[in-house]
This record gives C-alpha cells, structure tokens and sequence, in this order.
C-alpha cells in the first residue's frame, strides 16, 4: 500500500444517538460523500452505545486504518480517543453532538464539508493528552477535563438532561442541596507547590471550555503540555451556579475569588 493510499484510508466511528438523532442517517450520508468526494476510502462502523466506540477505535487501529474520524458528540469523540492513544492513528473530528465543546475548542468548523476536508488535507496537530490515576490504582485517559466536588456529584443525574431527560433531576437537586459546602483541597503541582484550600469544585482541564460551552480556562492550551487547575474557595453553591450559567456560550466572565494554576502533574487530596 503507498503511502497515499494510507493516509486515505479512514474510519468513520459514527454515534446515532448524537445530536438530532432524527437528522443522523442523512447527515451520515452527507459525510460519507464529502469524504469519498475528497478522495477518502471510507469505512463506517456505529457505535451505540458511546462505550462500544473505545473498542471499535482499538479494533480500527489494529487493522491498520491511518485515520480514525469521530462523528458525534464529546463524548463519542473522547471515547475515540481513548481507543487510539497511545497509536499512531491520526484522529478526525465531525462535530454532531449537543454541545461540541472539543470541536469549539480545536476551531474545527461545525460545516460538515469544511471539517470533512480538513480532515482529508491531513494536516496534523500534536495535542496533550491527560491521565488520571486513583489510590486505588485504577488509570483513565482523559482529553477535556476532570472535576471533583459539585459537578461530579451531579453529573450522573444531569448528563442526560440535554436529551431530554429529566427523570433523575429531583436526585440532583437533593444532591446539590445536601452537597458539603467547604469541603477541604489539597493540591501538590508538579511535586513541589503545595496548597491547601476549601472549594466546593475543582476543575482540571486541558481545553479552555467545558459543559455548555462554559469558558472555564480562558488561557488553556491543548499543545503546552499543562493542565489548567481552578479552585473556587469562598463561593457558596448559588455562587457557583450563577457563574457558570454567565461563563456558558463562551463568554469570559472574571472573578477575581477564582484560584488559578498551570502543571503537568497535579496530586489531589480531599
């Protein structure tokens, strides 16, 4: 096989439960065509539920495939990426999700022939990729961010709010209204910096916007190999809350009570 016809040769991982779920056939459709269009050998594989997308991804990548493309949202994107780490795949994006944080974040255009040529122009960016390891030695790679306190306390009952369903939300505000409100941070950065604070939330993020678009690291880069940390001491829940509702759709929203940090390893400890 030339080398062309490598770089040529993709994998298309595609969620249906993306998005508009009743638009995914034809949008499927559409970028299957600009691909083969641009000279693509396509070969489309879907991945419902998101989870199956990490063992297609490392199925892909062990049959050779030189691009492995996302269609979806953040999710089916960052369980792409968990498939492919560590390979030296290239990695696509189709932004067909709710709130395509990763795609705003990497200025991939939300036009489906625009992305769909950039990705057959191959022209690649090299981006850092994050591991989190727990006391109990479990490991996950991570892309976007990794929060612990407020948000992941209710994570599990909202997440699937933006599809309409809000059966869990009574669990989540008794969560938030139970939630502990200074709760103590310890924080070693990079073995030495040691600081120790109370914060209801703390955010570890590679790309500068999170959830619904919020701007949580307005300096974040996904090429400097650091992480972007946020503590939040002195805000009650209501405050919380209110911020990230004015940081949402990327608006950059100061508070001077934020805490900010930059590292490449992070030790936490609540």
């Amino acid at each position: 096989m030339s080398n062309n016809e490598a770089v040529n040769r993709v994998k298309l991982i595609a969620n249906p439960g993306s998005g508009k779920f009743l638009e995914s056939p034809r949008i499927l459709g559409q970028v299957t065509g600009y691909l083969i269009e641009a000279g693509c050998s396509v070969d489309v594989a879907l991945a419902h539920p998101v989870k199956e997308a990490v063992r297609i991804a490392r199925k892909a990548v062990r049959n050779g495939y030189s691009t492995v493309i996302a269609m979806g949202g953040d999710g089916t994107i960052s369980a792409v990426i968990r498939g492919i780490a560590g390979s030296e795949a290239h990695l696509g994006i189709i932004a067909a999700g709710t709130e395509n944080d990763i795609a705003a974040s990497l200025g991939i255009p939300e036009d489906l022939k625009e992305a769909c040529a950039l990705i057959a122009s191959d022209h690649i960016r090299d981006l850092d990729l994050a591991q989190i390891s727990t006391k109990k030695k479990k490991k996950f790679i991570f892309f976007m961010v990794t929060t612990v306190g407020l948000t992941s306390t209710l994570y599990p009952d909202v997440k699937d709010v933006p599809h309409g369903d809000l059966s869990n939300l009574k669990d989540a505000v008794l969560n938030f209204l139970h939630a502990e409100p200074s709760p103590k941070v310890i924080l070693t950065l990079d073995g030495e910096s040691r600081i120790e604070v109370e914060s209801m939330l703390v955010t570890v993020t590679n790309t500068p916007i999170i959830g619904a678009k919020n701007l949580v690291a307005p300096e974040a880069s996904m090429e400097d190999g650091l992480l972007d940390i946020a503590l939040y001491p002195n805000f009650s829940k209501a405050e919380l809350l209110t911020y990230f509702a004015k940081s949402a759709n990327e608006r950059l929203t100061p508070d001077g009570k934020i805490q900010r940090y930059r590292a490449r390893k992070i030790k936490l400890k609540t």
